[in-house]
């Protein structure tokens, strides 16, 4: 008897086991379908727009932001009305923001960047779309920097001292090629460069290591508010109270 119940025990765990595995392979075959069909609409819009006399946009996702994040960025522009926003990695993210600020009518961004061929290709997209007025794109190059306990790679701090009375922040570098948490140091170093009520937004929150750093975030900054977003890629939204 308990042969058979062992039996029918180890069944059932592999049946669960296939059920599991058949399920995620249609859930990875669904999102990558999903994210096809988000680049026909994408492509779509670009050869409208490029036959009615613009340029092309990069495609989302990947390294760049997705189009629910851009999306999430658009409606703090036009809620807040920045004046100031930074970002942390140019790209695609760029574009978006200079336009929604030449919307507005007001504000400017300063895009920082690790690699000076990133932003050179950005400062190009911003040219080809007549937005370089609405932005600043910076190289900071990644360097072993003095940080809380000790040093770790981030950004070159000489490049951000200037950096105050931030209103939109969003976090979408540096890459996490040196190091899982190589984020951690942004809210921290900009904290009393924001002004109040600003919002920081935080890209690729799903990962375990931002998952970290959200908590220990919300430990050292009880004086704002967390939000965690379920986008694409997940995302954080931070709001200092004012």
């Amino acid at each position: 008897m308990l042969t058979l119940c062992l039996v029918l025990l180890a069944i059932t765990v592999c049946l669960l086991a296939v059920g599991a595995w058949v399920l995620a392979r249609k859930l990875r075959r669904l999102r990558s379908m999903l994210r096809r069909q988000e680049r026909h609409v994408w492509e779509t819009h670009n050869v409208f727009y490029t036959l009615a006399g613009g340029a092309p946009l990069p495609v989302p996702g990947g390294w760049a932001a997705s189009t629910d994040l851009l999306g999430e960025v658009l409606r703090a522009i036009a809620a807040q009305r920045p004046q100031r926003v930074v970002e942390l990695g140019s790209g695609l993210s760029t574009l978006v923001i200079a336009a929604a600020l030449r919307s507005n009518g007001a504000g400017h961004l300063i895009s920082i960047d690790a690699e000076s061929d990133y932003a050179a290709a950005t400062r190009a997209q911003l040219l080809r779309h007549g937005l370089t007025d609405w932005v600043e794109v910076r190289v900071a190059p990644l360097q072993e920097v003095s940080f809380e306990d000790g040093t770790r790679p981030w950004y070159d701090i000489a490049q951000l001292a200037d950096l105050e009375n931030i209103d939109l922040l969003l976090i979408d570098g540096p890459p996490t090629a040196l190091r899982a948490d190589i984020r951690y140091p942004a809210l921290p170093y900009f904290w009393r460069r924001l002004s109040p009520g600003a919002i920081v937004l935080m890209d690729d929150a799903a990962r375990p290591a931002e998952r970290a750093m959200a908590e220990v975030w919300q430990q050292h900054f009880s004086e704002a508010s967390f939000e965690h977003l379920r986008l694409e890629k997940g995302a954080l939204r931070i709001v200092k109270d004012r």
